[in-house]
């Protein structure tokens, strides 16, 4: 089983506050090495690196693509050289009132070449993640529904708990301005049910939102 732990950032610049965690390590299952919120654990891919070594996340992107048709807008957290270089740059998510978009999130490493897709790690271990999504402020009349869950990804054992790799948004026609929160929750000593987030979290972004009338 992967373990993953990130470092968390919290930036605040005139568009956007972002809290994003921008590294990870993966641990095998006999490492049994205390772990903390400044204690990153893990482990690396079991084919390519060897216990405790680190892989470092850059990117998390957003697609939102409008149910009546046109064209998908993408959005993006990107921080190439890592915590304590340049500051991340970071997109503003612009919708429409009374929208319905179809939403995915992408998690990447792009030093690597090709950038290395972290999401399928997301995917391999389905029942120990999950996405979380807050709409925020003026945005806060805002809802989102998963539109996935464990099966899509794996065999899963227990009961069909949702991911958030996938999920609907849905703008009515009273939101306003506001934020949109993305957090991914890891599932390690404490058993995911679908409602609650864990106490460990993956990373935590949050975008600002133009909503247009």
């Amino acid at each position: 089983m992967f373990r993953h732990r990130w470092n968390v950032l919290s930036i605040l610049t005139a568009a956007v506050f972002v809290s994003a965690a921008l590294t990870f390590a993966c641990a095998d299952d006999d490492d049994t090495s205390p772990t903390g919120p400044s204690e990153p654990d893990g482990h690396a891919e079991e084919d390519d690196h060897g216990p405790g070594e680190e892989e470092l996340i850059t990117t998390l992107k957003i697609t939102l693509t409008p149910s009546g048709g046109g064209a998908p807008l993408t959005v993006q957290f990107q921080d190439l050289d890592g915590e304590g270089g340049n500051a991340p740059v970071v997109d503003r998510i612009v919708v429409d009132a009374g929208m319905v978009y179809a939403g995915s999130v992408q998690v990447l490493n792009e030093t690597e070449s090709p950038p290395e897709n972290i999401t399928e790690e997301v995917e391999e271990e389905a029942e120990a993640h999950q996405f979380f999504f807050d709409t925020l402020g003026g945005f806060s009349t805002a809802t989102v529904v998963y539109s996935d869950k464990e099966s899509d990804y794996v065999t899963n054992s227990g009961a069909d708990h949702p991911v958030g790799i996938k999920f609907e948004l849905s703008v009515p026609e009273n939101a306003a301005n506001g934020q949109l929160r993305v957090r991914l929750s890891h599932y390690d000593d404490a058993p995911k049910d679908g409602t609650t987030l864990s106490d460990e979290t993956d990373i935590d972004v949050t975008f600002n939102v133009e909503v247009r009338s």
